[in-house]
């Protein structure tokens, strides 16, 4: 019984100094991307270092994190670099109108604005592809107060030609105003009201400071 203890106690302490010269193999961490394959390796470490290593994977994967962030930053922008914009309506396509009723646009598309250095990017992304087959004219108001009297001047008032053959448009404006506070309304107006004394103006409004 002792023999068989001793041997026992041997192996196991032999068996602890391999683990120390020939280690484990290496712990991989693999993560891929859309587009990019990301590999990384993390050196063996001692059976007590759980927490170290703990704390190196929660880095890594934080890196991995980082950078997978930064990889769709940098395809957005290359798509919104890419995007054609939609073409100005010379002319008044309203000529039978004496002014327009205001609606809400948010049943139809979300509208987001956007300063892009030197322009305002006005960005329409539609529920549905069938809605723009609807749609008559873009557009894209500007309106200051002035401080003074309090009247409403308009700044900025322009149409433009809807792409039907997508759900996201782009109107993109030269940013020219002088420093100020701006109110944006940013909408389009439907074909079955296009011939209509006010048709209606489905819009979403912006506070602008510049």
């Amino acid at each position: 019984m002792v023999i068989w203890l001793l041997s026992t106690v041997t192996l196991l302490l032999l068996t602890k100094a391999c683990d120390r010269i020939w280690p484990d193999p290496p712990v991989v961490i693999k993560e891929y991307a859309d587009t990019v394959k990301v590999i990384h390796a993390i050196s063996p470490f001692p059976a007590d270092s759980d927490s170290i290593l703990s704390k190196q994977i929660e880095q890594r994967l934080r890196s991995i994190e980082l950078l997978n962030m930064y990889e769709k930053q940098v395809r957005r922008r290359a798509e919104n670099n890419s995007v054609e914009a939609c073409k100005i309506i010379l002319g008044n396509p309203y000529p039978n109108s004496s002014g327009y009723a205001m609606n809400d646009a948010s049943s139809f598309c979300l509208i987001e604005l956007k300063h892009n250095g030197p322009v305002i990017d006005v960005i329409y992304s539609f529920i549905r592809l069938d809605y723009v087959e609807l749609i008559n004219t873009l557009g894209v108001k500007i309106f200051h107060k002035d401080e003074k009297d309090g009247k409403v001047w308009v700044d900025y008032d322009q149409n433009f030609e809807p792409q039907t053959d997508k759900r996201d448009m782009l109107v993109r404006i030269i940013d020219d105003l002088p420093p100020g506070e701006y109110e944006i309304e940013a909408g389009f107006i439907l074909k079955e009201d296009k011939d209509k004394k006010y048709p209606s103006f489905n819009r979403q409004k912006f506070v602008y400071k510049k």
